[in-house]
């Protein structure tokens, strides 16, 4: 009987596994979580989705359907309130979710201590933690990953039938989460490839969302042609960055992917080989879709946080080489878990880039009765605005002074951008201020 009672025992304790990982991720995300300013892109998305629903609506019709998921999730959590913390908990709900479903995703192609391990090596990603604390896409994207690849893998393991419908819809409404997320699609059709079964059923429902997803991907792309909304020409210094957030910024977490990928890939590695190419693809499939839209779109280098899937349970698959040798592996999730906290911590006491509440409380104390405010770029706006929604905003200085907010990353880039809506030489600089990383406030007055 006791025997039978710590199996069972060990059984919950397994089974309770997804549901641990899901409340560390949350109480992760959950962590001073109201009290960091709003973003340009957070506040602007916020000022979209705050309006009827049909507005809401109509606005990712006709000008931002790459947007659809995050503001009709924002518009979900407008109905309760507008603070910062009610913007965000969407998206450390949606990955604290996205951590427990891919214990349950890493279980089924990898055993229970890999699942265990790729759950926790995700919930403590630095990156995925920062995804989860702001109201942009991109935790929407990660659970749209993860869902798909749950739903594939279980129509793969346990028969097909009616489990491939289910695949199909996740499929096709990955862009929705975010249009990056559709190029895990690409790695599913790998893992489809080297995978010895009946593929009728498989190809079609893969086929279907495929067609689907790439339809609204090409009316995504249609409409984002030719408009930058914030974002620049892809380099390698802003790749390196996005990549960097993919991993955590965390070199612990890298050789454990890498280790893992070698699990999975080395020879008479039998079912891990096909396991290998899904997750090995789950990591490049977003790399790649960034370098082929960058040819022709705006990018966002961020997004690559969507390589944090991949890398997981690549991290997950190390586990195989760390059992054999007893306390090996408890000593390496160790490792995983204080390089983690560190990174975590480095990050979550850094400031914001843009503080715009203290930039906001800046002006109203120090702009004169006969002072005006203008705010760079006027997307800008709906981030001041929320914090000071009763000092006025005009879209060129006047008057005998203006103070004016610029989103730059250096004083000499805030000047430039200045500029335009400041008449040079009627006006000169008298001093600038700094309210985090990318964001300046400069008095300008008539010399």
């Amino acid at each position: 009987m006791p025997v039978v009672g710590s199996r069972a025992g060990a059984s919950l304790a397994w089974w309770l596994a997804p549901v641990g990982v899901t409340l560390v991720s949350m109480a992760l995300g959950a962590v001073a979580l109201g009290h960091r300013s709003l973003s340009t892109d957070e506040a602007a998305s916020a000022a979209q989705a705050d309006a009827p629903l049909r507005t809401v609506v109509s606005r990712i019709v006709h000008d931002d359907p790459g947007q659809a998921g995050g503001l009709l999730l924002l518009k979900l959590a407008s109905t309760v309130g507008n603070d910062e913390l009610t913007l965000r908990a969407p998206s450390a709900i949606a990955v604290a979710l996205a951590a427990g479903l891919l214990v349950v995703l890493g279980t089924l192609i990898l055993g229970r201590g890999g699942g265990l391990v790729a759950g926790i090596a995700f919930a403590l990603d630095a990156g995925v933690v920062e995804a989860s604390r702001e109201a942009r896409p991109y935790a929407l994207g990660l659970l749209g990953i993860v869902v798909a690849t749950l739903l594939l893998v279980v129509a793969l393991e346990r028969g097909g039938g009616w489990r491939w419908i289910p695949y199909a819809i996740a499929a096709a409404a990955l862009p929705l989460t975010h249009p990056l997320a559709a190029s895990v699609l690409a790695a599913h059709g790998a893992a489809l490839i080297v995978t010895r079964a009946d593929l009728r059923r498989a190809g079609f429902a893969l086929l279907t969302g495929t067609i689907v997803a790439g339809l609204v991907l090409a009316w995504m792309a249609a409409d984002r042609a030719g408009a930058a909304a914030g974002a620049g020409a892809l380099d390698l210094g802003r790749l390196g960055r996005g990549l960097a957030r993919g991993v955590g910024w965390n070199p612990v977490l890298v050789v454990a992917a890498i280790a893992g990928l070698y699990v999975l890939f080395r020879p008479h590695g039998g079912a891990g080989r096909r396991h290998g190419v899904l997750v090995a693809a789950l990591i490049a499939a977003p790399v790649v879709g960034t370098l082929l839209a960058a040819v022709a779109l705006p990018v966002h280098a961020g997004a690559l946080v969507l390589c944090a899937p991949g890398v997981a349970l690549a991290a997950g698959a190390a586990a195989a080489l760390l059992t054999p040798v007893r306390g090996l592996l408890w000593t390496g999730l160790g490792l995983l878990l204080v390089s983690s906290a560190v990174t975590i911590a480095v990050r979550l006491e850094s400031g914001p880039a843009e503080d715009w509440q203290a930039l906001a409380a800046a002006v109203k104390r120090v702009r004169g009765v006969h002072e005006t405010v203008v705010v760079v770029p006027s997307r800008s706006r709906a981030a001041f605005a929320y914090y000071a929604p009763y000092v006025p905003v005009i879209g060129h200085a006047g008057d005998a002074g203006a103070w004016v907010a610029v989103v730059a990353d250096t004083p000499e880039g805030a000047v430039t951008a200045a500029r335009p809506v400041v008449s040079t030489p009627r006006y000169a600089l008298l001093r600038q201020f700094r309210y985090g990383d990318a964001l300046r406030l400069q008095h300008w007055v008539r010399p």
